[in-house]
């Protein structure tokens, strides 16, 4: 029976701003089916963000234009997309959800969110 999918994990940009986060499944036999994946990594000193981040989402083993989903110009705000609808993520198919953001804050918390359903097969 399908459960609620909402996983989140974080990064911290390095000093270019830059950061990247590979998210799956716990086990081999969890399937992730994302319907939203969202992104920010607001200003570490609050307020707007000094540097807008541009963050691109892939699904697959690596980044790589054929595993290309989704990016936005608004990595710091915040952005969502429902382009991974109809995807399935698990060890045994497209095995991440990647995310890796260029030109943000440096420090700044990054944080990817996928939100959908889960089973075990």
């Amino acid at each position: 029976m399908p459960r609620a999918l909402n996983e989140t994990e974080s990064v911290v940009l390095d000093g270019s701003g830059n950061g990247t986060i590979k998210l799956r499944p716990d086990g081999s036999n969890e399937y992730w089916y994302p319907q939203t994946v969202s992104v920010k990594a607001p200003n570490p000193a609050g307020g707007l963000p000094a540097n807008e981040a541009r963050c691109d989402m892939y699904a697959g083993s690596k980044v790589a234009d054929d595993n290309f989903v989704d990016g936005t110009v608004s990595g710091s705000s915040g952005d969502n997309t429902d382009r991974f609808a109809g995807y399935v993520i698990g060890r045994h198919a497209d095995p991440f959800i990647i995310a890796v953001w260029t030109g943000g804050d440096p420090g700044a918390t990054a944080t990817l969110r996928v939100q959908g359903t889960k089973d075990w097969r």
